[in-house]
């Protein structure tokens, strides 16, 4: 039987919009304390420069690095594929996840995404994370589905009764 593709994409750049707002508040906090200083020193270009370039360069990277992720799900495996200019593929069989819980921070519930926080039984990385995926609930379902396949047990039907068996989800207020 051949694996059919789950999900293949990259994660939504809207998990960095922490780093944005981080990155802006630093920069209001270099531009305060230089406006500050500007009657006891004169303003010095060059440092206000280097100060914001480097501000800059730590906004930037978490950006790079999402836009240089991978992911491929499939009824066998989960593929991540990251880095800039060192590659690192690594795999998960779909044969060691334990459970699978959905996340919605109210920030990425605004953009319609949602984290999902896979629990293995893997030594190296007991618990996997798959940041800011667009359509969370759904992929969490069929992911679920897939790794019920694999373990050969009964698919339980979906329900938004917590305290029903199979329900797996967790959503934040």
């Amino acid at each position: 039987m051949a694996n059919q593709v789950i999900f293949s994409g990259a994660p939504s750049q809207v998990c960095n919009l922490p780093a944005l707002l981080k990155g802006g508040v630093v920069m209001a906090l270099i531009g305060g304390i230089h406006l500050c200083t500007s009657n006891s020193f004169p303003l010095q270009w060059n440092v206000l420069l280097a100060q914001a370039g480097a501000v800059l360069i730590g906004v930037g990277l978490p950006f790079v690095k999402t836009a240089f992720t991978r992911i491929a799900i499939d009824t066998a495996r989960i593929t991540w594929t990251q880095g800039i200019l060192h590659r690192r593929v690594s795999t998960l069989e779909l044969s060691r996840i334990q459970s699978i819980t959905s996340i919605h921070p109210w920030w990425l519930r605004l953009f319609g995404t949602g984290s999902i926080i896979l629990t293995t039984n893997d030594v190296a990385h007991p618990v996997r994370r798959l940041p800011a995926i667009s359509n969370a609930d759904q992929l969490c379902k069929r992911l679920d589905e897939a790794v019920a396949v694999h373990h050969g047990r009964h698919i339980p039907p979906y329900t938004n009764d917590p305290n029903a068996p199979g329900y797996s989800q967790v959503h934040s207020i």
